[in-house]
């Protein structure tokens, strides 16, 4: 692979890798949930307990906080896929920005773009790679 098209699919790639963080962070949102739902049903008793007890305010600061860290990727990435879309309509041949859009903003898999598009799966990875040879990304100004 040439070292253009490695760094077209990097810069592409930028959008998916932010919502994948924001993914697990939203997973970790769930799970403080949970703990914040057990602490309410947590019956006292007089037996000892290992470790330190996490508190409802804990919890609270640690959703806060992931709830912030979210927004702030949330924000990052608006701009970002803003730019993937703006390098994307660059491509004159519908079929190559379709692809392409689908696997880096929808985040879909080859499969599952086959499967909505009616290409084969090998159809849809030639489609991928030229797509990401003819992409052209916006020049950096000194």
């Amino acid at each position: 692979m040439k070292e253009e098209t490695k760094s077209n699919k990097r810069y592409l790639n930028r959008y998916r890798r932010y919502m994948k963080r924001v993914d697990k962070l939203e997973e970790k949102l769930y799970q403080i949930d949970v703990q914040i739902q057990g602490l309410k049903g947590r019956q006292i008793t007089d037996m000892p307990r290992g470790g330190r007890t996490l508190t409802t305010d804990d919890l609270l600061i640690k959703k806060e906080e992931t709830e912030h860290r979210i927004q702030n990727l949330l924000d990052r990435s608006k701009r970002i896929r803003y730019e993937v879309f703006d390098c994307i309509d660059t491509l004159e041949d519908d079929r190559f920005a379709e692809i392409l859009e689908c696997y880096f903003i929808e985040r879909l898999t080859f499969e599952e773009i086959a499967e909505q598009k009616n290409y084969s799966v090998r159809h849809v990875g030639y489609l991928y790679g030229k797509g990401i040879e003819l992409v052209v990304r916006p020049t950096v100004e000194s």
